[in-house]
């Protein structure tokens, strides 16, 4: 992602099954394969907007984003543009506001992450479960069982990187692998959620194409998963203004 700093952080995988789910995700015109490889400029510019959804809760302005990377309007637009075309971040059909920077979203999605007070929608359940491991920060998330409506709420332990509870403790995840149009918002993100039991997954399942593409991961290895990919978003930057540092003082909001 940036020199010295690899992903997805292959590390913190040791499920076979997130394992083979994150290469699936970087096959041809997938969304990891899209987020290779992209310039310090695009990263200064991600990691800035990343910093500011983490301090409010919704997208900045695109001046407030141009300011806070020290760009003019102008060159904020244009790496915009660039990490639009990336999948890294989703605009509005005219290019005028933020909706999304994954992991985070303005829309509803039903994965809300709770943040030093603060309340921010996720893209999805995996996403979520990435947001407290990017930041370093350990979150709460509540949901709802995509089949059930049960209510749903999970809290991290060692700055995002461990469970500490879930309620209920039966709760699983289903990762889907459906990516299409050049948007994980706007396939694989829909239907990439919790379920409060193996039963609830299952019965959804059932209903399903036949053909439909995911994995079944328990929360510890759907925790693996937003570890291995949003893990390293921020590592080595700063994230209030973009420039690099050390990677054990990154300290969003604190």
């Amino acid at each position: 992602m940036r020199p010295g700093v690899p992903c997805p952080d292959w590390s913190v995988v040791t499920s076979p099954v997130v394992k083979d789910a994150v290469l699936a995700m970087f096959e041809s015109e997938h969304i990891l394969n899209r987020w290779s490889g992209y310039s310090p400029a695009e990263d200064r510019v991600r990691a800035a907007l990343l910093g500011l959804y983490a301090e409010q809760g919704r997208a900045p302005t695109i001046d407030v984003l141009a300011a806070r990377a020290r760009l003019d309007t102008a060159e904020a637009r244009g790496q915009l543009a660039e990490l639009r075309q990336r999948d890294l971040v989703v605009l509005s059909r005219d290019g005028e506001r933020i909706i999304g920077a994954y992991p985070f979203t303005d829309r509803d999605t039903g994965q809300r992450v709770k943040l030093d007070g603060r309340t921010a929608n996720a893209m999805c359940a995996v996403d979520a479960l990435g947001v407290g491991a990017m930041l370093r920060r350990d979150i709460q998330i509540d949901s709802r069982c995509h089949r059930s409506g049960t209510a749903i709420r999970i809290t991290t332990r060692d700055r995002g990187r461990a469970i500490a509870v879930a309620r209920p403790e039966t709760t699983v995840v289903w990762l889907s692998l459906r990516y299409e149009g050049g948007s994980a918002a706007h396939s694989l993100c829909t239907v990439t959620v919790f379920f409060a039991t193996d039963d609830h997954l299952e019965a959804w399942h059932k209903d399903q194409p036949a053909d439909m593409r995911g994995v079944r991961l328990s929360l510890a290895e759907a925790l693996e998963a937003g570890r291995a990919i949003f893990g390293p978003s921020l590592a080595g930057i700063d994230a209030r203004t973009g420039s690099a540092q050390r990677l054990d003082a990154l300290s969003v909001g604190g």
